[in-house]
């Protein structure tokens, strides 16, 4: 039996960017491979999806009581890992 995580979509909470499945930094793994998938016939629109995305995370992280996050540490987390992953093929 699959477990019912597996089945839901992993997508952001918004404004801490977590999961809603499992609760890690997102874009979290499972989320990336749906990504990867989803726009599997369109790497550049996904560029593009990350990029606005990216910038949408910043705005709310830097509106949070907590320690505002590394913008290197974002641009991996939203962009870079599509990019690394694009440049292994």
């Amino acid at each position: 039996m699959v477990a019912v995580a597996v089945l839901r979509r992993h997508v952001a909470a918004r404004p801490t960017w977590r999961c809603r499945v499992c609760a890690a930094p997102w874009p979290c793994a499972p989320s990336r491979l749906g990504l990867l998938h989803e726009y599997a016939d369109d790497p550049v629109g996904l560029s593009v999806y990350l990029c606005v995305l990216l910038h949408e995370a910043a705005a709310d992280l830097l509106g949070l009581a907590e320690p505002a996050a590394d913008p290197a540490d974002l641009f991996h987390r939203f962009v870079g890992w599509h990019r690394t992953h694009r440049a292994g093929r």
